[in-house]
């Protein structure tokens, strides 16, 4: 590990211990102050609108992060693959707003709640604003951390002083997209911390190659939705907003654990990519390594939140999403078996060229998952679907394992 790599993880930490004091404080005022029904409304409109997002996202965040990663030394070509990722990325943006926009009003259970899922429209825009990509595939993301985290910091003040009962629950949904949009502002008009690439105009052909070099990643991103995304819909239909409030609660603090360790993924992922592309030795030692540190962490973490899930949960959310509890203690392994699956799908798959392999191993996980959940979870609740996504992470790890083990033995030789 070089200097710049080692800087670039410390400083990333640094920034995220400034992100999870911002969290600390606000989920659990949100989960105090919206109260469980309109807690749950919020996530359920998220989990939807998140179809948003990943539709304009396309890949992207992996496809175009590993090309800026190769061709890190060339201006030119770093700013055709720029130019013509906004401008893709930007199309699929109106398109996403356009059917979500459209669909609100036709699906009665979303027409119910329709001024929240309009106003989480905020997030698919937040999601163009700000080229996290292009930061990572630079390896600069300590830039781009610490623009996030002063926007969300700025903007922090407002949702506390703002937002005061469940009726507000539009305008916390507002000030939580709002920050990303800032950030994008900002660095737009400053260029702070990384020049933005002169303008290179592309064509049309050269973005729709652009679409079908992001289309395998794309379907990966999907395909993990739905065994994550289409799992908090899927309770919102089945079981009510009460259950997607507990499924949220718990989760949201997954993610929030689950952070620490994917830190260490997005930094170490485009020098991987680059020693994969030129030294693939050099790229299986750098793996092992990430198999030690994050498989070390994820056991910690894990034991953390599913020995103190029953003292966590009511502290962090309140006694109205209390019940949360039972959700966490199950989904409380997933954070080490992500750890291994960061390692072995796109740490150690995804470099090595496998991302056909990489998006059938997530398609087939979506299938389980939806398949395992409207089998299982009418009926039940957030505790249900809890233990199907535990069961679909774990068949996750051992496709991505089965698979790698073998791409690493040919690469180290």
């Amino acid at each position: 590990m070089d200097r710049k790599l080692a800087s670039n993880i410390l400083a990333l930490y640094v920034v995220k211990g400034l992100q999870y004091l911002i969290s600390f404080v606000t989920f659990p005022f949100l989960t105090h102050v919206l109260q469980a029904q309109a807690f749950g409304a919020m996530n359920y409109a998220a989990s939807v609108i998140q179809y948003g997002i990943l539709f304009t996202d396309f890949g992207f965040d992996l496809s175009a992060t590993r090309e800026i990663a190769i061709a890190r030394d060339d201006k030119a070509k770093i700013a055709a693959i720029f130019w013509r990722t906004m401008l893709a990325k930007s199309g699929l943006m109106l398109i996403s707003m356009a059917v979500l926009g459209a669909a609100t009003a036709f699906v009665p259970d979303w027409r119910a709640l329709a001024p929240v899922f309009l106003f989480s429209l905020t997030n698919v825009v937040a999601s163009v604003m700000f080229p996290t990509w292009y930061f990572q595939g630079m390896e600069e993301l300590r830039v781009a951390s610490v623009i996030s985290v002063l926007a969300r910091a700025l903007l922090l003040g407002f949702l506390l002083l703002l937002v005061k009962s469940p009726a507000d629950v539009n305008l916390a949904v507002v000030l939580q997209a709002a920050p990303m949009i800032l950030a994008g502002l900002f660095w737009w008009f400053t260029q702070w911390g990384l020049p933005r690439p002169h303008w290179v105009k592309p064509s049309r052909a050269e973005i729709t190659l652009s679409l079908r070099n992001s289309w395998p990643f794309f379907l990966s991103a999907l395909s993990t939705s739905l065994y994550t995304t289409a799992t908090t819909t899927l309770v919102g239909l089945y079981a009510g907003v009460l259950q997607v409030g507990y499924f949220a609660a718990a989760n949201k603090l997954l993610v929030n654990v689950q952070g620490l360790i994917s830190l260490l993924v997005q930094a170490t992922y485009p020098r991987i990519a680059q020693l994969a592309h030129n030294d693939k030795p050099a790229a299986v030692r750098m793996i092992r390594k990430a198999l030690l540190v994050q498989g070390g962490a994820g056991v910690v973490l894990t034991l953390i939140l599913l020995i103190g899930a029953p003292w966590l949960m009511p502290l962090l959310v309140g006694r109205d999403l209390a019940a949360a509890s039972p959700v966490m203690m199950w989904l409380a392994p997933i954070v080490l078996l992500s750890a291994f699956s960061y390692v072995f799908g796109m740490q150690s798959l995804l470099p090595f060229g496998q991302e056909r392999y990489f998006s059938r191993v997530l398609i087939v996980a979506g299938v389980i998952n939806v398949a395992g959940l409207l089998l299982f979870l009418p009926g039940h609740g957030a505790v249900r679907a809890a233990q199907v996504v535990l069961l679909v992470e774990t068949w996750i790890v051992l496709a991505f394992w089965w698979r790698a083990r073998r791409v690493l033995k040919e690469a180290a030789a």
